[in-house]
C-alpha cells in the first residue's frame, strides 16, 4: 500500500490511460447485448436439433425469420377496408427486395386461406411475412417494414418470437438506465446523509462508476474477441452488485480512515493502518463474492454464465478500492470529509444488541421466532415458474399488443405451432414412409391439449380417410354388399330363366310333336291336292264334253270344296302351333333380357374390387373360403360368357320360325282365296245352263292354280323338316342351357356365401378405429397434383427431412404447453420403435419446445451451479473463518433464507399478482445473489467474531452484533437502494429478482443473523472452530 501511495499520480494516470485505450477500442457493450447477448439452446437438445436439421435440408432459409402482420380494428372490416390492405399487401410484394421480403402469404394471393387468416368476428386480419436477414438486422428491417404496412383508418402490428425477443432486450436497455440514474441518486443521498460531507459522498460514487465503466469496457472485449457469455441481465447485475457492495467497501474504507486520522496519525500511517484492519475484511469479502459469481462461469448454460461478468466487475472494483481510494486518502487527506469535523464512527447497533440478548438469554424464544416466521413460508413454497416473455415487458410493446390481437382473435396456439423435424437417411416420400408418417401424426393427435397435427399426409389438419386399411374395407365391404345385391337379383333371374327353359323345353317339345302332325297333314293335303286336281280335271273334262250332268257336277265340286276347306283348317293348325312355338322362344328371350343389365358391370365391378383388394392384402389368398370364392367368382365369368352366345342362337331361330310362319301365312292366304273360288263354281253350276262356258274357263284358273299350291306345300314340307331339325337342336341347347343355368345358381350361392364372408370379415375390419390401424397410401392420391403441391411444405426437396405441425390447445408459453413435449417426444418414439424411422434424427422446434429446453438446461444446470457455488462459498469460509462448522451452519442459514424469500415473492407475484408464475431466471440469479451477498455480511459478524476469542463464545457474538450491525444494516440499506431501483425497470424478471433479493436481505439483517446465528454459536461453543480448536 505505500509504494501505491507513493506512485498515486502514476496510477491515476494508468488508470486514465487504460480507461481512455479500452473506451476507444472496446465496441459498444450494449450493441454486443442485442447481438450476442440472445439466450440459445446448447447443442443436443432437441430445439437445437431441429434447427441444425433444417440448416442442413434448407440452407437458404438459415437466416430468415418469419413475421406475422396484424390489421385491427374495433368494429368489422367493410370492403373499403379491405381493399385498403390489399393496397397495403400489394405495396409489399411491389417491393419485396427493399424490405427484405422473401414470401408474402395472405388471403388476397391465396384464397384458400382466408379462414385461417381472417379472424371470425371480421376485425382481424393477418398476413404472414418471411425475412432475409443475410444483409440486414431484424432491428433494421423491422423499422423498414414498420413504415411499409401502415394502413389508413386500420391499426397495423407486427409480432413473432424474435420481435418479442427483441423488445424485452429493449425493455432490459431502458430499464437498465433508469436503474443506473434512481442507484446514483439514492447512493448519493444515503452516503451525504452518512458522512453529513460534500466531498466525501463522490469518493465512492466516482471509484465504482470507474470500476463499473472498465468493467463494462473489458466485458466488451472479451465479449467481442473471445465469445465471453453475456445476456440482457449483466450490465443491470453489474450496477446492483458493484454499485452495493462497492458503497459498502467504501463506507468501511473511509470510516476507519477517518478513525485513524483522529488519533492524530499521518496520512501514509493512516491508509496503511486502514487497508491493514478495514482493508482485510473488504478484501476477504470482496474475494468470497468474486469466487461465488465466477463459480457460475462453469455452468453450461450461457444465461448462467453472463453472470461470471460480475466476477470481473468484483475483481476491477477491488483494484479501484486498493488504489483510487487510496489516491484520494492521499491527496485530500482531512479535507476529504469537508466540512464534517470530529470523529465519524459506526455507534453500537441497538437492534442487534436488543435481538443478540434475546438469543443468547432466551434461545428458545428466538428459534421460536424464527421457526413462527419462516416456516409458514418453507410450507406454502412451491417452485412455481413461468416461461412467458410476454409478462417480461407488458403490454405496451407493439408486439405484445400484436400478440393479444392473434391470442383474441385467433388463439395463441394457432401462430406458434409445435414443429417437429424428422431427419432420415434415405427419402421418405415412399408409400411406407408416408404411411408411418401418418402413424405418428395420428399418435400425436390423440395426445391431451393437442388441437390440430398438420403433416405430409394431414397437409390441411385433417385426416385422410382414404389411405386408412379400415375405411377402404368399409368402401370394399360396400362395393362388395351392392355386388351381393346384384348377385342375387342375377341369381333370381337365372332360376327365373331356368324355370322358363324347362317351360320352353316342354313347349319345344310340344311344337316339335306339332310338327309331326304338320308334316303328315301337309303330305296328306298334298295327296289331297293330286287327287283335288285329277277330280278338277275330270270335272273339266266332263264339263267340257258334257258326259255328265249338271247336277252330277255340282255334287262332285261340292266335295272338292269340302276337301279343299278340310285342308285350309289344316293349314290354320299349323300356323297356330308354329306361332306359338315362336311366341314360347320370344318369351324365352325377353325373360332373358329383362334380367339385369348391369350384371356384367356388376360382375366385373365385383372383379375389380377382389383385385385390389387381393392387392393391399396378399396374405388373404390362402384362407380357403377365399380360394372357393375365386373359384366361384371364374365359373360365373364363363357363365355370363355362354349366356349370350345361347341368346343368339335363339334369335337365329326365332328368325327361322317367322320366315316359316310368312311362308305358311302366305299359304293360307292362298287356300282362302282357293276355298273361295268354289263359291262362283257352284253358283255356276246354278247358272249352267247360262255360262257352263264360263265354269269350264274358271274351273280352268282353278285347277292351273294347284300345281303352284302343290309347290307352296312342298316348301312347306321342307321348311317343316328344317324346323323339326333346327328345333331337336335347339331342344339339345337347351338342356344344356337348363344345365348350365342351374350350375350358375348353385355357383352363385357359393359366391354369394363366400362375398357373405369377405362381407363380414371387412365390416370387422372397418370398424376397428381403436386398435392397431392398418394405412395404404393409394396410388391416386399419390400422384395427385394438388397433393403434391401441399407436400411440398412439409418434405424437403430431397425427402430426407419431414415437418409435423402440432397445434395445441394451450398458450405456447404457458408450463401445460411445455409439459406437452415430453409427451411428443415419447409418442414419437413409440411411434418409430422398430421402424425404418427408428434410428432417424428427431428435433422438436418452436418457442414452446425451446422453453421446454430452457427448463430443462436451467433445471439440471441450477443444480449443478448451486453445487459450485456453494463448494466455492465453503472452500472461501473455511479459509477466511479458519472453521468447517461456522460455514455449514452460515450456508444452511443463507438456503432457509433464500427459500423463504422466494415464498414471498412468489406470494407477491402469484398470490396477488397474478401471474402463472416467478419467471424461470429469477431462481437462479436470486441465489446467486443472496448467497454471495449473505456471504459478504456473514464474513463482517464472523470475523468480528474471531476477533473477540479470548472472550466467551456468548460475550464474542453478542460484541460482534453490537458494533458490527450498524455496518451491516447500513450495507443492507444501500444495497436494498440499488435492488430496488430494479423495480421501476418495467422487466418483470428484474422487477422479481429485486423483490426477492429485497426479502432476503431483510430476512438475513434482521431475522437469521441476529436471532439464528447467535443461538446456533453460543450452542456449539468452542466447537465453532472446529477442527482448529487447538489453535483457538
Amino acid at each position: 500500500m505505500k509504494y501505491i501511495v507513493q506512485l498515486r499520480w502514476l496510477v491515476l494516470i494508468l488508470w486514465v490511460l487504460c480507461g481512455g485505450i479500452l473506451a476507444w477500442k472496446a465496441p459498444s457493450l450494449n450493441l454486443l447485448v442485442r447481438e450476442k447477448g440472445q439466450i440459445s439452446v446448447p447443442n443436443g437438445y432437441p430445439s437445437a436439433i431441429a434447427s441444425q436439421i433444417k440448416d442442413r435440408h434448407n440452407p437458404d432459409q438459415k437466416e430468415t425469420a418469419n413475421i406475422m402482420v396484424v390489421f385491427h380494428q374495433s368494429h368489422k372490416f367493410n370492403q373499403a377496408d379491405m381493399d385498403r390492405i390489399e393496397h397495403t399487401i400489394h405495396r409489399l410484394n411491389d417491393n419485396k427486395e427493399s424490405l427484405h421480403i422473401t414470401k408474402v402469404i395472405s388471403q388476397f394471393d391465396h384464397p384458400s386461406l382466408k379462414k385461417a387468416l381472417v379472424s371470425k368476428d371480421q376485425k382481424t386480419v393477418m398476413t404472414r411475412l418471411t425475412v432475409n436477414l443475410s444483409h440486414s438486422s431484424l432491428r433494421s428491417v423491422r423499422k423498414q417494414l414498420q413504415k411499409a404496412i401502415q394502413t389508413p383508418g386500420i391499426q397495423a402490428l407486427m409480432t413473432s418470437s424474435s420481435l418479442i425477443n427483441q423488445d424485452v432486450a429493449d425493455s432490459s436497455q431502458k430499464g437498465l438506465k433508469r436503474t443506473e440514474l434512481i442507484t446514483v441518486v439514492f447512493i448519493l443521498i444515503v452516503l451525504i446523509l452518512v458522512y453529513r460531507s460534500i466531498i466525501a459522498p463522490f469518493i465512492p460514487l466516482i471509484t465504482v462508476a470507474l470500476a463499473y465503466m472498465m468493467s463494462q469496457f473489458i466485458l466488451a472485449v472479451l465479449v467481442d474477441r473471445f465469445n465471453f457469455p453475456i445476456s440482457n441481465f449483466t450490465q443491470i447485475f453489474l450496477v446492483a452488485i458493484l454499485f452495493g457492495i462497492g458503497t459498502d467497501y467504501c463506507i468501511l474504507l473511509l470510516s476507519r480512515f477517518k478513525e485513524e486520522l483522529s488519533k492524530g496519525r499521518e496520512t501514509l500511517p493512516a491508509i496503511i493502518n486502514t487497508y491493514k484492519s478495514a482493508g482485510k475484511t473488504v478484501l476477504i469479502s470482496g474475494i468470497a463474492v468474486m469466487i461465488g459469481f465466477a463459480s457460475i462461469g462453469l455452468a453450461t448454460f450461457k444465461l448462467y454464465q453472463s453472470a461470471a461478468a460480475v466476477a470481473i466487475g468484483v475483481a476491477i472494483l477491488l483494484m479501484a478500492l486498493f488504489s483510487v481510494i487510496p489516491f484520494f486518502m492521499a491527496v485530500l487527506k482531512k479535507n476529504l470529509f469537508w466540512p464534517t469535523k470530529g470523529e465519524i464512527t459506526h455507534n453500537e447497533s441497538k437492534i442487534w444488541t436488543w435481538l443478540g440478548k434475546i438469543a443468547i438469554a432466551r434461545p428458545f424464544i428466538a428459534l421460536g421466532i424464527v421457526i413462527i416466521i419462516v416456516m409458514p413460508l418453507l410450507i406454502s413454497y412451491n417452485g412455481k415458474i413461468s416461461f412467458n416473455s410476454l409478462n417480461e415487458i407488458g403490454k405496451g410493446y407493439d408486439s405484445v399488443k400484436a400478440f393479444n390481437m392473434i391470442s383474441t382473435s385467433f388463439g395463441a396456439d394457432k401462430m406458434m405451432p409445435v414443429e417437429v423435424v424428422i431427419e432420415n437417411d434415405e427419402s421418405m416420400k415412399s408409400k411406407d414412409y408416408l404411411a408411418l408418417i401418418e402413424k405418428i401424426s395420428a399418435n400425436l393427435a390423440s395426445l391431451k391439449n393437442v388441437q390440430e397435427v398438420q403433416s405430409p399426409t394431414r397437409p390441411a389438419g385433417k385426416v385422410i380417410q382414404d389411405i386408412y386399411i379400415h375405411k377402404q374395407a368399409k368402401t370394399i365391404s360396400n362395393g362388395i354388399k351392392e355386388s351381393n345385391d346384384g348377385l342375387r337379383q342375377i341369381k333370381s333371374g337365372l332360376n327365373t330363366a331356368s324355370d322358363s327353359v324347362a317351360n320352353s323345353k316342354a313347349k319345344i317339345k310340344a311344337a316339335t310333336d306339332g310338327i309331326d302332325d304338320l308334316q303328315s297333314g301337309t303330305s296328306k293335303i298334298q295327296s289331297g291336292m293330286t287327287n283335288l286336281q285329277a277330280a278338277l280335271s275330270n270335272i273339266e273334262t266332263g264339263m267340257r264334253d258334257g258326259s255328265q250332268g249338271a247336277h252330277q257336277l255340282k255334287s262332285n265340286v261340292q266335295k272338292a270344296q269340302v276337301q279343299a276347306e278340310q285342308l285350309q283348317a289344316g293349314f290354320g293348325q299349323l300356323l297356330l302351333k308354329y306361332q306359338d312355338a315362336q311366341k314360347s322362344i320370344k318369351q324365352y328371350i325377353k325373360e332373358s333380357n329383362q334380367l339385369p343389365s348391369d350384371i356384367p358391370s356388376e360382375l366385373d365391378q365385383l372383379q375389380s374390387n377382389y383385385n385390389r383388394f387381393l392387392k393391399g392384402h396378399p396374405e388373404i389368398k390362402k384362407d380357403p373360403q377365399f380360394q372357393q370364392l375365386q373359384q366361384s367368382l371364374e365359373e360365373l365369368g364363363m357363365i355370363n360368357s355362354e349366356v349370350p352366345s345361347l341368346i343368339m342362337q335363339l334369335d337365329h331361330t326365332t328368325s327361322k320360325l317367322e320366315a316359316i310362319n310368312t311362308q305358311l301365312q302366305t299359304m293360307s292366304n292362298g287356300l282362302s282365296q282357293f276355298v273361295n273360288g268354289f263359291t262362283p263354281v257352284i253358283n255356276g253350276l246354278n247358272q249352267l245352263e247360262q255360262g257352263i262356258d264360263k265354269a269350264a274357263n274358271a274351273q280352268n284358273q282353278v285347277i292351273n292354280k294347284i300345281p303352284a299350291i302343290n309347290h307352296g306345300l312342298k316348301s312347306i314340307s321342307d321348311g317343316q323338316a328344317q324346323l323339326r331339325s333346327g328345333l331337336s337342336h335347339y331342344n339339345g341347347q337347351l338342356d344344356q342351357l337348363s344345365n348350365g343355368l342351374n350350375s350358375s345358381v348353385d355357383g352363385l350361392g357359393h359366391i354369394e356365401s363366400g362375398l357373405d364372408s369377405a362381407q363380414s370379415f371387412l365390416a370387422d375390419l372397418s370398424a376397428d378405429q381403436e386398435g392397431t390401424q392398418g394405412i395404404y397410401i393409394p396410388d391416386q392420391l399419390l400422384n395427385n397434383v394438388n397433393y403434391q403441391k401441399a407436400l411440398g411444405n412439409y418434405i424437403s426437396p430431397d425427402g430426407k427431412m419431414v415437418r409435423i405441425n402440432i397445434i395445441l390447445t394451450e398458450n405456447p408459453y404457458s408450463n401445460e404447453a411445455i409439459d406437452m413435449i415430453n409427451h411428443i417426444h415419447q409418442s414419437i418414439k413409440d411411434s418409430t420403435k422398430n421402424t425404418k424411422l427408428e434410428n432417424a434424427h428427431v428435433g422438436i422446434d418452436g418457442v414452446t419446445s425451446i422453453n421446454h429446453d430452457l427448463r430443462s438446461l436451467s433445471k439440471n444446470d441450477y443444480t449443478h451451479t448451486v453445487i459450485l457455488m456453494l463448494a466455492g462459498a465453503a472452500v472461501a469460509l473455511i479459509i477466511f473463518l479458519r472453521s468447517i462448522i461456522m460455514p455449514i451452519y452460515i450456508l444452511v442459514s443463507l438456503l432457509i433464507t433464500y427459500y423463504a424469500s422466494m415464498a414471498v415473492t412468489e406470494l407477491i407475484f402469484i398470490h396477488l399478482g397474478g401471474y402463472s408464475g416467478l419467471s424461470w431466471a429469477v431462481p437462479f440469479f436470486g441465489f446467486v445473489i443472496l448467497i454471495a451477498l449473505g456471504i459478504d455480511y456473514s464474513i463482517f459478524l464472523m470475523e468480528r467474531f474471531n476477533e473477540y476469542q479470548a472472550l466467551s463464545v456468548a460475550d464474542a457474538i453478542l460484541y460482534a452484533m453490537k458494533n458490527m450491525g450498524t455496518v451491516i444494516i447500513s450495507a443492507v440499506i444501500i444495497l436494498s437502494g440499488t435492488f430496488a431501483a430494479m423495480l421501476p425497470s418495467g422487466v418483470l424478471t428484474l422487477m422479481q429478482i429485486a423483490t426477492l433479493t429485497l426479502t432476503g436481505l431483510l430476512f438475513y439483517t434482521f431475522l437469521v443473523l441476529p436471532l439464528l446465528i447467535p443461538v446456533i454459536a453460543k450452542t456449539l461453543g468452542k466447537v465453532n472452530w472446529w477442527p482448529f480448536i487447538a489453535n483457538k
